[in-house]
């Protein structure tokens, strides 16, 4: 009789039926954590915090000697985060629990960037937010500006700040007149042409009081131009998609799941 006849199947397959269907049809090698056994972290993790969390394997296997490989996927989230170190709010970053919880451990978002060593990090995005602190503490009055982190994210953008500053504001300048040109079309503010300003109207009953209108944007030149350059930018779509980080906005909650109850069907 062979050893440990009830853990590996390929030792099931000249044993008798009684033994064979006694087996465990489902089982599973334990799922061994990444950092245990020094796995390269993936590609996606350095572009998030996932701390101790990454793809991992488990194989399946039965007693007649198959086995399946299965991936395992980190429970990951996006959630904003204030970083008084980089003077930004960073949105939109992807994290799992067990990054959180080292936050939480080394007392708050800037404490577990600079203080978490590289192997426990296993992450270029933070790698490189370090780097930014850091220098941010060698210059101070460029983090007074409060630019993204992105922006001196590369050693060649930090050698001229002036210079970075420059283009990013450029750009973004740039990408509000572009942005203001291709939605002007779909603006809801709807400004009539000259033969259709003074459409008819009912007279006033005699003796009643006639209000007066308000033309406010005519007290000057600039406050006329500055208004009809308001009526030619597009704000569509502002109520159907409204920003998940105002108040009473579509999306609620600020934990794993986001919030809202789940397997909840809408007759």
């Amino acid at each position: 009789m062979p050893k440990n006849v009830n853990l590996f199947g390929s030792y099931l397959q000249n044993v008798s039926r009684k033994i064979q269907q006694g087996y465990r049809k489902s089982q599973m090698t334990r799922v061994v954590p990444v950092k245990a056994y020094g796995k390269t972290p993936s590609s996606s993790s350095q572009m998030a915090l996932w701390g101790s969390d990454d793809f991992n394997y488990y194989t399946r296997k039965r007693w007649t000697g198959r086995w399946t490989r299965k991936k395992l996927y980190p429970l990951n989230y996006k959630k904003d985060f204030h970083s008084d170190a980089l003077n930004t709010t960073i949105y939109n970053l992807r994290v799992t629990p067990s990054a959180v919880y080292s936050m939480d451990d080394a007392g708050g978002f800037d404490n577990y960037i600079l203080r978490t060593p590289p192997q426990e990090l296993r992450s270029a995005t933070g790698e490189k937010m370090r780097e930014v602190m850091y220098w941010y503490m060698r210059n101070p009055e460029v983090k007074s500006w409060g630019l993204p982190w992105k922006v001196f994210l590369r050693k060649k953008s930090r050698q001229d700040p002036e210079f970075t500053r420059y283009v990013h504001e450029s750009k973004k300048e740039a990408s509000g007149v572009m942005m203001a040109k291709q939605h002007a079309k779909f603006s809801p503010y709807y400004l009539p042409a000259q033969g259709y300003m003074h459409p008819a109207r009912q007279e006033f009953m005699e003796g009643s009081v006639q209000p007066e209108l308000n033309l406010w944007w005519r007290d000057s030149p600039a406050l006329t131009a500055a208004f009809r350059r308001r009526l030619g930018e597009a704000k569509s779509f502002e109520e159907a998609h409204a920003d998940h980080r105002e108040p009473n906005s579509f999306r609620y909650g600020q934990t794993f799941g986001g919030g809202g109850k789940n397997n909840v069907s809408v007759p």
